[in-house]
């Protein structure tokens, strides 16, 4: 560690207290920076063994060591109140008593530089002199510069100059610039002050209606509330510009407490307010906290609770609590509510935070009953539907036949591609509900490679009409051409004169008709009339049912 010396010129530019570098390198290095300063005014405020003083400790640690595991050498210029760092000022002060850059100036430091390889031992040590040199503006004891070479720190390299110099503090005007001339004080300030006049009589006195509303005003609860957001904004200003450690419970407990009043209160617009204010505020961190903060279960509550009697809606003012409302609180609550108008504001809640919140409402479905699982799978395939596919699939999973049929819808609404041998495998599910809604799906999402399973189903196994029919609709959709072939076989089955049709030739027959419906052109309503004409009473209130339809269906179309 070798000293030069060197003179700084001052800032000549006003730069904000606390403020942050503006590129990357530069935010790094301020981050480290300010970790220095914060440690070592809290060595004058705290124990050494205080939770605080670790905690800073280990900040500055990972700031420093982050910095030059970045930067490589990173050389800190010290000015009268600015640290820089390669032109950039990562550091500014201007109060003499706390500021790092002038305790460290004033003993004539002008660059310290952090090299590669720079231990934690070394940092400490560091630390501990610019502590040692908050204690006092003038002791006895070795200045900072001192300190530092003693203590022969390979890691670090200093450029220092002989103490400090007045004139690069306060530069002297350059010829011919005029002098500032100093405050004059008032006449007679130093003269004693003027005998006031002996107290009078006690009297009534009439008060002005203007002056009677400024006092009213200045203690309504207008003004309390503005009062109330005025400190929670100097807070958060203050908070920003002095680096508060983190988390701070006393910052998050002060509005917490002031939400609990505005919604206890049902001042909606100050609360929009409050949201408006942490959301503005400068540092992330602190505004992450704090929004999280004021989402929680308790608010929640609270705003059900403050809902006016027969409210559907949330009013306008609560819309800006959306994105903050914790989502398992709501979830949770949907699972047990009982009353149906707070149960349809708290479903709304929830539809409010999709797309954004879909992983976690998914999560959900599973454990919720199935007319809510049914509405929260519906609006998922609605506000997000790349997760469509992915609910048929966890529902298809649960043993809810509620469940699983809304995921076979949700598989029939979602996006692209669906996979179909899943689907296949349930045309052998017990339950006939099931097999039904799956065959509908794969008439309106499968190909012509599902056919021969639907034919092999239709050929070979007894199933009831209503699913024999959906059979056959399902087959006129996916392939009508084919489809078309097999139903007029089929319509009229050879005869079996003695003994009549078989039970597969009255199956295929009733698939005939209901798919004939939905094939296009003439030809099959001739076919479906002429059956009409000459079937049994059953069988032609059938056909009669499919004209119906698809007559139903043309006007519509």
């Amino acid at each position: 560690m070798g000293p030069e010396g060197e003179g700084m010129a001052t800032s000549t530019h006003p730069v904000a207290a606390g403020l942050a570098a503006q590129s990357p390198e530069g935010a790094a290095v301020s981050a480290a920076v300010q970790a220095l300063a914060r440690a070592a005014r809290s060595f004058v405020l705290y124990d050494a063994s205080n939770e605080v003083i670790r905690q800073l400790l280990q900040t500055w640690r990972e700031k420093a060591l982050a910095a030059v595991a970045q930067l490589g050498e990173t050389p800190l210029e010290f000015r009268p109140f600015d640290v820089t760092f390669r032109g950039e000022v990562v550091y500014h002060d201007p109060d003499r008593e706390k500021s790092l850059a002038f305790k460290l100036f004033r003993d004539g430091v002008r660059r310290i530089t952090l090299l590669p390889g720079v231990e934690w031992s070394e940092l400490l040590q560091l630390l501990q002199i610019v502590a040692l040199r908050y204690t006092a503006v003038r002791q006895q004891e070795d200045d900072a510069v001192t300190l530092l070479r003693k203590a022969d720190l390979p890691g670090l390299k200093l450029v220092a100059v002989e103490g400090f110099a007045p004139a690069e503090e306060r530069p002297e005007p350059e010829s011919g610039e005029k002098k500032r001339e100093g405050v004059k004080p008032p006449e007679g300030w130093d003269t004693p002050l003027p005998r006031l006049p002996g107290p009078g009589p006690l009297a009534w006195q009439p008060v002005s209606p203007e002056a009677l509303e400024a006092l009213r005003e200045s203690e309504s609860e207008e003004a309390l509330v503005r009062t109330a957001l005025g400190l929670g904004r100097d807070l958060l200003s203050e908070a920003v510009r002095g680096h508060w450690p983190r988390p701070n419970r006393d910052l998050l407990q002060y509005f917490c407490e002031l939400r609990d009043a505005l919604l206890a209160e049902g001042k909606l617009g100050p609360l929009r307010q409050l949201v408006d204010l942490i959301a503005e505020a400068g540092a992330g961190d602190i505004r992450e906290e704090l929004l999280a903060g004021l989402g929680d279960a308790r608010t929640l509550d609270l705003i059900l609770e403050a809902l006016p009697e027969g409210a559907t809606d949330l009013p306008p003012e609560l819309l800006a609590f959306v994105p903050l409302l914790g989502l398992e609180a709501a979830l949770d609550k949907l699972a047990v509510e009982q009353l149906d108008r707070r149960r349809a504001l708290l479903l709304k809640l929830v539809l409010a935070r999709l797309p954004r919140a879909a992983d976690a409402v998914l999560r959900r479905l599973p454990q919720l009953e199935p007319q809510l699982a049914r509405a929260l799978a519906t609006g998922l395939a609605a506000r997000a539907p790349e997760k469509a596919l992915e609910v048929g699939r966890l529902l298809l999973q649960q043993r809810s036949e509620p469940l699983r049929l809304e995921g076979l819808e949700a598989l029939a609404r979602a996006p692209g591609e669906i996979p179909l041998p899943p689907l296949l495998s349930l045309l052998s599910d017990p339950s006939e509900g099931m097999r039904t809604k799956v065959i509908e799906v794969l008439g309106r999402r499968g190909d012509e490679t599902v056919m021969p399973a639907l034919l092999d189903v239709l050929q070979t196994q007894e199933r009831a009409p209503r699913e024999v029919e959906a059979l056959g609709r399902a087959l006129a959709d996916l392939a009508p051409i084919q489809a078309g072939r097999h139903f007029a076989g089929w319509l009229r089955p050879k005869g079996r004169f003695l003994i009549g049709p078989s039970a597969q030739q009255k199956r295929l027959q009733w698939a005939a008709v209901a798919g004939m419906a939905c094939l296009p052109g003439d030809e099959p309503e001739r076919q479906l009339q002429a059956l009409a004409q000459d079937a049994e009473d059953e069988l032609r209130k059938h056909c009669l049912a499919a004209l119906a339809r698809r007559r139903k269906g043309a006007a519509h179309g």
